[in-house]
């Protein structure tokens, strides 16, 4: 029988990221890694793993290199044990990782790495074994990497350059080989209340709106996690959680139609938008942008001058009266075709007590790209499942999610 797993997650680490601890090899080694439906691979620092140690470990002879909004890293792949849980609850499946030997800085802010929960078209490696065979190193593997170390971004890009010309391919991800091996059932699911830390207290980490759970091969059947009835957003391709964003709504005020994905980005993005756990704001294409923010700006006198304060700094919480502010509705295609609606509270999309207690941050921004990135701030609002087992692609699973006990 497939294990549901209900791991407890924190946002502290990564800056709001969430992040779950993740065991490596022989010597279980535990990473803290950010939780990403935004990407595929699973990766983590040299720092906290060293394979030299794991008698599990095969070394490959692939590479990876990948880059986000927030950084980038490179590195060799290895394959090993990974384990997710505790005690007689944990899962483990042999699995690749790769190892950031070169990264830029920050990049994953305290965190330990991170762990993509998107498809295998998202994770892609390179194959260098006639590169290193024509340079004499034997064994022909990338671990020990037999590269020069240089931790900058122009170093990481350079190497993405060189790697563009080596023989590619697609990688089983970390969640794919839970499936696959019969561990775990192909859907997961995350109950968040925040998209940045909250500093409303004197410990943090203590402070139950920053944790979380993670349900590895579950979703429905947390029943305390979530109230109502579930809405089903259909996954309309598996490049990343793609879906198809009609429309949005402030408060009450009319509709407004998203523009369709331009032709041009159609290979490269598929879709107007997507579903990201590893964002932590609502990072909109432009005419979305500016449809809500127009809205927010004649729905209330000062809301407007609010908004351009919190593009440059924080605001004093206090000056928002939050309880005047509407929800803003996002209008998704459904899982059966059918136009269904996602309200974004005013309490998430400003977070209040960050980056310090009273202050608050405007969690909306302006993409410059087509894709408008359905982060935290609609997540925090519900009990958000990934069903993978659903439709050619799957669906994505919102349900009101629960006050913290």
């Amino acid at each position: 029988m497939a294990t549901i797993l209900r791991i407890p997650i924190t946002n502290g680490l990564a800056g709001g990221d969430y992040t779950a601890p993740i065991a490596i090899g022989s010597r279980g080694a535990v990473a803290n890694v950010i939780l990403d439906t935004g990407s595929s691979t699973l990766a983590v620092s040299p720092g906290v793993y060293d394979p030299t140690a794991d008698s599990q470990m095969q070394a490959t002879t692939l590479a990876q290199d990948v880059i986000y909004g927030t950084g980038g890293w490179t590195g060799p792949v290895v394959t090993t044990s990974l384990s997710m849980g505790t005690g007689a609850q944990a899962v483990a499946v042999d699995a690749n990782v790769a190892i950031t030997d070169e990264q830029e800085s920050g990049g994953f802010g305290n965190a330990d790495g991170i762990l993509g929960l998107a498809f295998n078209s998202l994770n892609q490696a390179y194959n260098l074994s006639s590169y290193l065979a024509q340079r004499g190193i034997s064994p022909a593997l990338t671990y020990p990497w037999p590269f020069p170390v240089q931790n900058s971004s122009a170093a990481v890009q350079r190497f993405a350059q060189f790697l563009s010309r080596m023989p590619q391919e697609d990688l089983p991800p970390y969640f794919t080989a839970l499936e696959t091996q019969g561990v775990a059932r192909n859907l997961f699911a995350f109950y968040t209340l925040r998209s940045v830390p909250s500093m409303r207290t004197a410990d943090p980490a203590s402070d139950p709106l920053n944790g979380g759970f993670f349900i590895l091969g579950g979703g429905p059947e947390q029943t305390d996690l979530f109230t109502g009835e579930f809405i089903r957003v259909d996954v309309v391709d598996d490049l990343y959680y793609n879906t198809d964003l009609l429309a949005v709504q402030v408060g009450t005020g009319q509709q407004i139609a998203a523009a369709p994905l331009p032709a041009q980005y159609g290979a490269t993005m598929v879709s107007n938008s997507i579903v990201d756990s590893g964002t932590n704001g609502l990072v909109l294409a432009p005419d979305v942008y500016q449809a809500i923010v127009s809205a927010l700006g004649q729905a209330g006198p000062a809301f407007a001058d609010l908004i351009n304060q919190a593009q440059q700094q924080a605001v004093p919480a206090a000056s928002l009266q939050l309880d005047q502010w509407p929800d803003i509705n996002f209008i998704l295609k459904g899982e059966n075709g059918e136009p269904v609606s996602l309200a974004c509270s005013p309490q998430t999309y400003w977070q209040a007590d960050a980056p310090a207690a009273g202050q608050a941050m405007f969690q909306i921004s302006n993409s410059q790209m087509p894709q408008s990135i359905l982060g935290l701030p609609l997540m925090n609002n519900y009990y958000t499942v990934f069903d993978r087992t659903q439709d050619a692609y799957g669906v994505v699973c919102f349900a009101p999610v629960a006050p913290p006990s």
